[in-house]
């Protein structure tokens, strides 16, 4: 069967991108394709993460955002991760702070001489004298190895990607318990009916 050869581009950014594609790498992909390779200072496959920043200097819908990728709500960057925080699980950044929620995850990777590592936080700001949780989350990742030529650079360096949980996401993760109407009739000779279901 032959393959139409002709695909249409669009540039954002000085960027090449085919219609319909969309920079959304998996945990795996974002940590041996990209971080590894970053960590080495070898070239990265695609532009898709451009800019080290601190992620931790501001609120997270206050960083450099690269525009190509601003319409999807997922962000990456690039971070080295000794900022020296007092408690790593309570990490203040802008106004407020990013609270760890799950820990060192291991990933599955396909070299066996180094492993994957994932944090997920939550970023909770100060409103008055409160803390409120928000919708913004990051995922940290970083690489631990007995067996890498660059040990500081491994330690130290990290891939972030940020982004804000939509409504409906929300929504698939949510509990809810069903409100259930009893329609049991005690006395059989009785005529009254059963009660009218709520709205």
């Amino acid at each position: 069967m032959a393959v139409n050869q002709c695909v249409e581009y669009y540039f954002n950014n000085g960027v090449e991108f085919p219609f319909g594609c969309k920079f959304d790498p998996t945990d795996e992909i974002l940590v041996n394709s990209y971080l590894k390779l970053k960590i080495f200072n070898q070239p990265l496959p695609f532009r898709g993460i451009g800019q080290e920043v601190d992620v931790f200097q501001t609120e997270p819908w206050m960083l450099p955002y690269d525009r190509i990728l601003s319409k999807h709500r997922k962000y990456y960057f690039f971070d080295i991760r000794n900022h020296r925080f007092q408690n790593m699980d309570t990490r203040p950044a802008g106004n407020g702070e990013w609270r760890t929620v799950e820990k060192n995850k291991e990933l599955v990777l396909p070299c066996n001489s180094y492993i994957g590592r994932k944090n997920t936080l939550v970023y909770w700001k100060k409103q008055g004298n409160e803390v409120v949780k928000t919708k913004w989350m990051m995922h940290e990742f970083h690489i631990v190895s007995s067996a890498i030529y660059h040990p500081r650079k491994v330690s130290h360096l990290g891939a972030y990607r940020i982004f804000k949980i939509k409504a409906a996401e929300e929504a698939e993760n949510e509990i809810t318990t069903p409100e259930v109407n009893d329609f049991t009739i005690e006395d059989a000779s009785s005529s009254s009916l059963p009660p009218s279901p709520t709205p």
